[in-house]
């Protein structure tokens, strides 16, 4: 599972409500800066195996949310083993940068490349892509002070200040995860160091496609069947009307 490329459902929510419009130069929030840090946590039983684990996240953005840095780390325990998590993405002006902290190497996704990959869905905005999938604002709340429009769209909740998640909660094949704010720091300065990808080559994903004719399983990014289940149960819960 080390070797295998690694998208973890907070990464995933996070990035269905941030991602905002990869093809135009707009506003993907209405505010110019940030850094918002959160407390990770999930737990559950999932076909009679326990899993529980924790970790944190850190996003910084700048002009308007067109370049901005994900980065997660934690720890999950199932049925005693502990495994090390770390993921990092990049919104700079349209495209999109994925870590692979495994095979230390960036792929990077052009707005034409998006549209044929597992990362398609991003390219619309947060509102525009809740919408479609048949989400609803139900209600206001704050969240560390922040006055924040509450969203749902089974199984997910969403907490947005401005369109930047400041929590998220979902509960799918019995595992609960909730990310919340811990610290908020909004239209700060935000420097180019504070945004530096690690110094890995960067490549096309459909580089390593093809190894001698075959699929190479080591370098193609992917997910673990048990992402795969858990990313086609969200989109399936998500496509419901």
């Amino acid at each position: 599972m080390s070797k295998h490329f690694k998208l973890g459902i907070s990464l995933f929510i996070a990035f269905a409500v941030t991602a905002g419009t990869l093809y135009a130069e707009e506003k993907r929030y209405e505010v110019k800066s940030g850094v918002v840090e959160y407390a990770i946590t999930k737990s559950g039983n999932m076909m009679g195996i326990t899993m529980q684990g924790n970790g944190t996240a850190k996003t910084l953005f700048t002009a308007w949310g067109n370049v901005e840095l994900y980065s997660e780390e934690g720890e999950t325990t199932t049925m005693g083993r502990t495994e090390h998590e770390r993921e990092m993405t990049k919104v700079d002006h349209g495209k999109l940068f994925v870590v692979d902290f495994d095979q230390k190497v960036i792929y990077e996704y052009t707005p034409e490349m998006l549209k044929n990959s597992e990362y398609q869905d991003f390219a619309q905005t947060g509102k525009e892509m809740i919408e479609s999938m048949g989400g609803q604002k139900i209600g206001e709340e704050r969240v560390m002070g922040y006055l924040c429009e509450v969203w749902e769209i089974a199984p997910v909740k969403l907490w947005l200040h401005k369109g930047v998640m400041l929590k998220s909660e979902a509960e799918m094949m019995g595992i609960k995860h909730t990310t919340i704010a811990t610290k908020v720091n909004l239209n700060v300065s935000i420097s180019e160091s504070d945004l530096k990808l690690p110094d890995f080559p960067i490549k096309s994903p459909s580089e390593n496609m093809i190894f001698d004719g075959e699929e190479n399983e080591n370098e193609i990014p992917q997910l673990t069947p048990e992402q795969m289940q858990q990313m086609q149960e969200i989109m399936k819960n998500f496509s419901a009307s």
